[in-house]
């Protein structure tokens, strides 16, 4: 059987409405697929396509698309250099442009809040209604003990999960040039949350459709327009979780700073 190519592995990943990937970054896992079937004792000379379009895939969506080399061919379409301008009332994205998420916030939650979810988070403890319940290992037995532990913490980390996905969400958006803008969730989109919650990470990955509304320098995000395919880079999203709490904290010094000022 002959191995699959670059080119095809690009055009499957195009199929998906992924971006095309350098050659620079697919040669490793061309190389990997040679290696193991070079080992192998099976007929078949190479991994299938679909396995190796995944594993691209896979690579590509927990990678940073702004490095230098970016993974991402030259030719991939990119934010507009005047995307962020407030001055312009309104405009709306020529092409279909892919693009990972930098900075998170909730807006449908006050900063105070934030810090309260984050500090109980740290302490083992969540909430229910008003309720406060610590988070306790289950049993290594796995006795009753242990059932009784884990259902009464199923229905308290579904309302969890629901209070991480509350929003509107805004975002720090950037495309493979490093061109950054902010965009405003307008109209609920599926899998947009809070990280951990619906496994949104930074560095997720973001394709913006043609015809994307921007006003004022702002990206308006509705479901028709979006298209969330997930992922994370590690490096960003331990970066991000670790300052969030400090910068929260500092906002609200900020806000009573004004107030008594």
């Amino acid at each position: 059987m002959t191995p699959p190519t670059a080119a095809q592995i690009t055009a499957s990943l195009t199929a998906q409405s992924l971006p095309a990937p350098t050659p620079l970054f697919l040669a490793p896992i061309l190389t990997s697929s040679s290696s193991s079937s070079s080992s192998s004792s099976l007929t078949s000379s190479s991994r299938p396509l679909a396995a190796l379009t995944a594993t691209a895939k896979h690579r590509l969506l927990h990678t940073s698309i702004s490095t230098n080399p970016s993974p991402l061919q030259p030719t991939s379409a990119s934010l507009p250099a005047t995307i962020s301008n407030a001055a312009i009332a309104a405009t709306a994205l020529a092409v279909d442009t892919f693009v990972q998420i930098l900075d998170i916030q909730d807006l449908g939650r006050s900063r105070w809040e934030q810090i309260e979810a984050l500090e109980a988070e740290r302490k083992g403890e969540t909430t229910k209604g008003r309720e406060v319940i610590r988070v306790v290992p289950a049993e290594p037995n796995g006795g009753e003990a242990s059932q009784a532990s884990a259902q009464a913490q199923l229905p308290n980390g579904n309302a969890n999960v629901n209070a991480n996905a509350k929003g509107p969400f805004k975002l720090l958006l950037q495309d493979w040039k490093g061109t950054t803008v902010w965009a405003f969730e307008l109209k609920k989109v599926e899998r947009i949350a809070m990280p951990p919650a619906l496994g949104m990470g930074i560095g997720c990955k973001i394709l913006l459709r043609r015809g994307t509304r921007v006003a004022r320098g702002t990206v308006l995000l509705e479901p028709a327009c979006v298209m969330v395919f997930g992922g994370r880079v590690e490096g960003l999203d331990s970066a991000w979780k670790a300052e969030r709490e400090h910068r929260l904290r500092r906002e609200v010094e900020a806000q009573r700073g004004e107030r008594d000022g």
